[in-house]
């Protein structure tokens, strides 16, 4: 039914075989922009962390003031965030924007190819991971780590914002007294019809099922609200797509969609919601991390120090301006308020993600369907 993320994660297994079958690996860190990169690297590291950020903002001087970064925020999000850090350094970013899919897959491609085109990364926490178990990534020790919780730090990248999982609904078409309070609800009879799922979430199939088992539901008893969602559901692609329709009318509840999205439309004038009138919502929310990350041979390291530096200090104050949910604790972020957090399975997913796609895309055919 659709491209998985199993998928992607195959095509790097071929592209690193492909590497080192014709001796490019070794020019990832053979190069001289891989030496040069090394080189910074190790040197920042070794300097005290106050002395940091000006020999950065130095060496990214001789570099040329420009930097290369590839992501996956959209555009009403990369453009301000990279814009505040053009303000900040006076270094001029060339972004190349797509899904975290396309991001990793440009990425491995010029690994194979011995030369870096992005200095740094900013995409989702799968793409980040598979770059770093595989080296790829620059490992960073300044000063601005102090301030992130350790769930939020990972070898060689670090969550920057969080894209936090709940339902989302129309609240011309539900009616306080039948808003979900509960992912269990949206197997309820009453949302025949009425929900969405979108091809991409086996993440949060992934989450909720493993919730629900740890609280103590059998595997029949998860399968059977699982086949209850379907039945209730049809299937779409995109968040942003889904939300539109949603803001318009012509669907009325998702199952998941990132907080973030919803209040945006919240914030155009849409009639959606994703906290019960209570404005505190019972249903486990699971934040996702995405994150920074420093390419390991960067033609233009200081800079690609810098803007991991901006993301976690400077940069998350930008988020909060935007609605986003920083990894950070920052004055005046609202976007966690009336939610209740729950632990996202990083490292399960990783693991087993050809598991929960296949999973996920199995459901996905039954959409719609009693299921009984």
């Amino acid at each position: 039914m659709r491209t998985t993320r199993t998928t992607t994660l195959a095509a790097l297994a071929g592209l690193l075989i492909a590497a080192t079958a014709t001796g490019c690996g070794s020019a990832v860190t053979t190069s001289s922009a891989g030496t040069k990169a090394n080189d910074f690297y190790a040197q920042i590291a070794g300097l005290p962390k106050d002395q940091q950020v000006a020999k950065a903002e130095e060496v990214a001087r001789q570099e040329g003031n420009t930097l290369s970064l590839y992501t996956s925020m959209t555009s009403d999000v990369a453009t301000p965030v990279t814009q505040a850090f053009e303000k900040k350094y006076g270094i001029k970013v060339n972004v190349f924007r797509g899904t975290s899919e396309t991001v990793l897959q440009r990425t491995l491609q010029e690994v194979q190819a011995g030369k870096a085109g992005a200095d740094a990364l900013e995409t989702n926490f799968a793409e980040l991971m598979a770059l770093a178990d595989n080296n790829f990534l620059a490992d960073f020790n300044g000063a601005a780590l102090d301030k992130v919780d350790s769930t939020a730090k990972f070898p060689q990248w670090t969550a920057t914002r969080l894209n936090v999982f709940q339902p989302a609904w129309n609240t011309d078409l539900i009616k306080p007294a039948d808003e979900p309070h509960s992912w269990e609800d949206l197997a309820l009879p009453k949302y025949r019809g009425k929900l969405t799922l979108e091809i991409s979430d086996s993440d949060w199939y992934a989450n909720v099922t493993k919730y629900w088992l740890d609280q103590g539901k059998s595997q029949a008893e998860v399968d059977s609200l699982w086949q209850g969602i379907a039945a209730n559901s049809k299937v779409a692609k995109g968040h942003v797509t889904m939300m539109q329709f949603l803001s318009a009318g012509q669907s009325a509840m998702q199952a998941m969609n990132y907080t973030y999205i919803t209040d945006h439309a919240i914030a155009a004038g849409a009639p959606v919601t994703h906290l019960p009138r209570s404005r505190v919502s019972k249903i486990p929310a699971f934040p996702r991390p995405n994150g920074v990350a420093m390419v390991k041979n960067a033609q233009r390291p200081a800079s690609a120090w810098l803007f991991y530096h901006f993301m976690l200090t400077d940069g998350q104050k930008e988020l909060v301006k935007l609605k986003l949910t920083p990894s950070t604790k920052v004055p005046g972020d609202k976007s966690l308020q009336g939610i209740t957090l729950v632990p996202f399975d990083v490292e399960g997913l990783i693991k087993d993600a050809a598991y929960w796609d296949n999973k996920y895309d199995a459901l996905l055919r039954s959409a719609g369907k009693s299921g009984k």
